[in-house]
């Protein structure tokens, strides 16, 4: 029976961070066709994406106390609520870029509300020795919302209708709570964090949001860069899809390896940022075959650690961790506004030397600064 409720926990927690990431895809992947409505260009898009992660990582922090109070299992249903009143509204009555932008601030609260929520069910449900699968496969949920965005377009977007896209958005997250187990204890209100914790966990923040920004920064400019180093465009998409599986598969597989070796997940986590600077700089080369092999490593190295992290702050903060995994993921969603505008500027110039230097530097950082937290817990 135990067994059965962690699988359901799991599942459904993947659709649910599924759906509550979808409006924010969705609006970038069907806006070709959301132009045939009204006017929206590609500067518009770029602003009603930032907000949508500026609200994300605004809310995500106070909706992880909110959580800490309630309970995973009424989180999860209130991230639902906000993704059906999202996408039923932007289906119904987007008329206007504006009116776009100001449906989609529900759904970045949806967003901000989802990670702790599934977290604090996950953290309630899942045995302790099995988590770090759980924290892995929960964070998978981003790449598959990624990869069934880029689907509506030619499945539903272009027979049916861009609008119903986000009708699907809404149908997933009522269907994503229907199996949350029932019953069990709620969550302990947040009350009273020890130092060391809340010190650790605001270091591991400020690595998300610097993790973040490099990797983000790297997803948003690899086919640009790609195409322009004599790599097709068909090409350069199938890269940026093997990327994501990568992506995907790696945080799945680290989590499980955390629980195969009980090791503690900040050291490992930090020595895996580390290495993703050098691939990193694989790419400032330019060579077709090693800007695949340097994309490849980096997308396995360079974001393989939120599921890691997820893990890491949730110990830190046995009391409240859905407010811990709110706050690591501010940091997540901060660096994903802020490493597109920056690596932005920089291959703006054509400087894309710089911009891979930028994200090395960033993910050492990040690396470093895990590193460094776990030696100061030793002490």
């Amino acid at each position: 029976m135990a067994s059965d409720r962690s699988v359901r926990s799991q599942v459904t927690g993947v659709a649910l961070i599924v759906a509550t990431v979808l409006p924010g895809f969705l609006t970038a992947a069907l806006a070709p066709r959301i132009r045939g409505d009204f006017d929206f260009g590609d500067s518009t898009l770029g602003v009603t994406i930032a907000i949508f992660y500026v609200v994300s990582a605004l809310s995500s922090t106070p909706c992880g106390r909110l959580v800490d109070r309630i309970g995973g299992v009424s989180g999860m249903r209130l991230a639902a609520a906000l993704v059906v009143a999202c996408a039923t509204t932007v289906a119904l009555f987007a008329q206007s870029a504006a009116g776009l932008v100001g449906l989609l601030v529900l759904g970045g609260v949806a967003n901000g509300m989802g990670g702790p929520a599934v977290s604090a069910l996950l953290k309630r449900e899942v045995s302790e020795q099995s988590q770090g699968l759980a924290f892995g496969v929960q964070q998978s949920g981003a790449p598959i919302g990624s990869l069934l965005a880029g689907l509506a377009l030619p499945l539903v977007a272009i027979p049916f209708g861009w609008r119903w896209g986000f009708v699907a958005a809404a149908v997933l997250a009522v269907v994503a709570v229907i199996p949350v187990p029932r019953g069990g204890p709620l969550l302990p209100a947040a009350a009273t964090v020890a130092r060391r914790g809340l010190s650790s966990v605001h270091a591991i923040a400020v690595a998300a949001a610097l993790a973040s920004a490099a990797g983000v920064g790297f997803i948003s400019f690899l086919v640009t860069y790609a195409v322009r180093s004599d790599i097709g465009e068909s090409e350069a998409g199938l890269l940026l899809g093997a990327v994501s599986l990568v992506a995907t598969l790696s945080r799945v597989g680290l989590g499980a390896l955390f629980d195969r070796s009980g090791r503690e997940p900040l050291a490992l986590v930090g020595a895996t940022l580390v290495a993703a600077a050098g691939a990193y700089l694989l790419l400032i080369e330019g060579e077709p075959a090693t800007i695949v092999a340097g994309a490849l490593v980096a997308g396995g190295l360079g974001w393989s650690w939120p599921g890691g992290l997820t893990l890491a702050v949730v110990r830190r903060s046995p009391e409240s961790p859905a407010w811990a995994v709110g706050v690591m993921m501010s940091g997540l969603f901060a660096g994903a506004v802020a490493g597109p505008l920056v690596v932005g500027l920089l291959a703006e110039h054509g400087s894309f030397a710089a911009v891979w230097s930028l994200c090395a530097g960033l993910a050492l950082l990040a690396g470093l600064l895990l590193l460094g937290t776990r030696r100061a817990e030793a002490r």
